[in-house]
């Protein structure tokens, strides 16, 4: 078998995280994620829970892999659209902001769960066979670079920095905790004042990116 050749088992379990992933974020249109019980997730795709931590330790996971997902979309489609530097991050931050609209409890639940628990939450890979299924007609797409959300903001801030969009000196690294403080804040604000989100998040990352 060549060696990027995929197995049965491979795509089984490529198309079962999926599964998993698209139903837990059905039923998040429906109610806040503290609410939804790894049951509920597992008798909507028709697996045991058992099978439900073998690919998921914690319910938290699925919520990681979703960003992960997300994350690794919002490349290829900053790809597709031929963006770097200042217009990558503008972009990222515009899809972030839909996200945490439409999935609020989802980012909120995180962001309370970080404050909380002493255990560090790995992130869930996203392997060839799930990048298959996610893009079918491209068979390139298995060789393509998975970024956390902090990595790809970092990616593109050094091209920033390299097309001298971003002139003062600093730290990349900072930029990007700077950034993340924003957006987390930002979030937490917009629930506690009833703002949209989006709005909030797009304002307050705008005047951070000025300072750069």
């Amino acid at each position: 078998m060549a060696k990027d050749e995929l197995t049965v088992r491979d795509r089984k379990a490529a198309k079962l995280k999926l599964l998993i992933l698209s139903y837990t974020k059905e039923l998040l249109l429906q109610q806040n994620f503290s609410d939804i019980h790894v049951m509920d997730i597992c008798k909507k795709v028709g697996i045991s829970k058992v099978t439900f931590f073998r690919y998921f330790p914690q319910k938290e996971d699925v919520l990681l892999y979703c960003l992960r997902v997300w994350a690794f979309e919002t490349s290829i489609k900053i790809k597709d659209k031929s963006l770097e530097g200042l217009k990558a991050v503008n972009f990222i931050f515009e899809r972030y902001g839909e996200l945490c609209e439409k999935y609020s409890s989802m980012i909120l639940h995180l962001i309370k769960y970080h404050a909380v628990t002493g255990t560090v939450l790995k992130p869930i890979s996203i392997k060839k066979a799930e990048k298959l299924l996610l893009y079918p007609k491209n068979e390139n797409i298995k060789d393509f670079e998975v970024l956390a959300f902090d990595r790809l903001l970092e990616k593109h801030l050094l091209e920033a920095i390299f097309k001298t969009e971003i002139t003062r000196s600093s730290d990349v690294s900072d930029m990007v905790r700077m950034l993340l403080t924003i957006t987390y804040g930002s979030i937490l604000v917009a629930k506690m004042k009833q703002l949209p989100v989006k709005a909030l998040l797009k304002k307050n990352v705008s005047a951070v990116m000025e300072t750069f």
